[in-house]
């Protein structure tokens, strides 16, 4: 009995050891990225360099929807890294590796992004192409900057308990900005168009329209949103009769 704790107890401790590595990783991985340029507060980090001056517009853009949430605090800052190389990928985002962006709440306050072309203001997919649409690099940045600060507004038990498209819409919300069609993304939601489905696109459009309806359409404030969010078949019953 005293030989199986004892092997119970170093597995335990060799787990909690390898989580506390993995998660001083994340919070410090600036060793791993040697070129940065800030703007607004924000620094962007990558392996590889890039102009800085595109770097600079990515998170002036980036800044300038995260500013439009009534969550952004001027006094926070906060640090993007971009993992160009593979490895790097799999290091840092372990288990989501393929994701287009990491928010690792609460561990860390950081956000990793894949691979990206800074000079056109573009994500690369796991393809090797770039991320087309209304979803450049200054979305992603502050997709998952958004993350963050819902994150630090709520604190990590009420973070975790949001409903995923909640959690997603909002972050999808914020990223977006001004770039979101609601009339256009409402005829693909009443037609049932694949890209409405989360598990088959990958995209949030679903989730954004959720969330757009209630905070732009019905006058919801996002503390609202937030603190009590209604269940998804509920708010999307109350968007197919609206008119």
């Amino acid at each position: 009995m005293q030989t199986a704790l004892r092997v119970l107890f170093r597995i335990l401790l060799s787990a909690a050891v390898l989580f506390a590595g993995y998660a001083g990783l994340l919070c410090a991985p600036s060793p791993f990225f040697p070129y940065s340029v800030r703007a607004q507060g924000l620094v962007l980090h990558s392996d590889q360099p890039f102009s800085e001056a595109a770097g600079r517009h990515v998170l002036e853009l980036a800044h300038a929807k995260i500013t439009r949430s009534p969550l952004f605090s001027a006094n926070a800052e906060y640090q993007v890294f971009l993992c160009n190389a593979r490895w790097r990928q799999r290091l840092f985002f372990n288990k989501d590796y393929g994701a287009g962006g990491l928010a690792p709440y609460p561990i860390t306050s950081n956000v990793f992004l894949r691979d990206a072309r800074v000079e056109d203001d573009r994500l690369v997919s796991p393809h090797g192409t770039p991320v087309m649409g209304d979803r450049p690099l200054d979305y992603f940045v502050a997709h998952e900057i958004c993350h963050q600060m819902t994150g630090s507004t709520l604190g990590p038990i009420r973070y975790l308990r949001l409903p995923q498209w909640v959690r997603e819409g909002y972050a999808d919300y914020v990223g977006k900005g001004t770039a979101f069609d609601y009339a256009a993304a409402r005829r693909a939601f009443l037609a049932g168009a694949p890209e409405m489905d989360y598990r088959r696109s990958g995209l949030y459009w679903r989730f954004h329209l959720l969330v757009a309806y209630l905070l732009d359409r019905q006058g919801w404030s996002v503390e609202r949103l937030l603190r009590e969010p209604p269940l998804q078949p509920q708010i999307e019953a109350a968007l197919k009769a609206a008119d």
